[in-house]
């Protein structure tokens, strides 16, 4: 059910000092580049610039779970795209941050979850399947962040049936942060049994407004 996949590719990203200015984020933009800082173990927070096309190739490989050797001056820092801002109408980076980290030392770390397979609910007995968690925060040694896991759905058979973290059996290595097992990450809900709900929900509303009706007749024809 669970496929922790590691990603085998080594990814370097070069980058520039910029000045730490007012301005020095904006003016960066101007020129086509994307304004960035590197913060983490064993540095003082440096603010750089990378080239955008440089930034989208690797993120695109890489995405926040895969080490990047960043080069600065000639320096490579071994670092995991912490967090990163997006325009919202051009859906653009116009920030990045970068975490430098100790091979020796465990780091938290956001994995993705991506889900396979075929659910026998879906293709044969009309279910939808939904998604609560795409994600799962762990800590281990960067030389065991996995670049996603895999998550098999052909076990979900049956309408409402669905798969929780304790499912997955997570390898020991992987120390799971701020979510429980019991939670579920993905399940399977019935149409047939939305469609039945519905049809009761408005039979009832008819009564009511069958019953409604009647009492207004008879109260008018009490006035009378």
């Amino acid at each position: 059910m669970i496929y922790v996949n590691k990603m085998t590719d080594n990814f370097t990203l070069a980058t520039e000092k910029r000045k730490s200015s007012k301005h020095s984020a904006r003016n960066t933009r101007q020129t086509g580049k994307v304004p960035g800082v590197i913060y983490g173990h064993g540095i003082d927070s440096i603010a750089v610039s990378i080239g955008y096309s440089d930034l989208l190739k690797t993120f695109r490989k890489a995405g926040q779970s895969s080490i990047i050797d960043l080069t600065i001056d000639g320096k490579t820092t071994k670092v995991l795209i912490h967090q990163y801002t997006l325009d919202p109408v051009k859906n653009t980076f116009t920030h990045i941050d970068f975490l430098a980290i100790n091979m020796k030392e465990k780091t938290m770390v956001r994995i993705p979850l991506r889900f396979v397979g075929e659910s026998d609910a879906v293709k044969n007995l009309g279910g939808v399947f939904l998604t609560n968690h795409n994600e799962l925060e762990i800590r281990c040694f960067p030389s065991e962040i996995p670049h996603e896991i895999k998550v098999d759905i052909s076990s979900l058979e049956n309408l409402h049936d669905h798969i929780s973290i304790a499912d997955l059996d997570l390898p020991e290595t992987l120390e799971l942060m701020n979510l429980d097992k019991k939670t579920i990450l993905c399940s399977i809900t019935g149409r047939a049994a939305e469609e039945e709900a519905l049809i009761a929900t408005e039979g009832i509303e008819g009564e009511e407004e069958a019953s409604s009706e009647e009492g207004e007749e008879a109260s008018e024809e009490n006035s009378k």
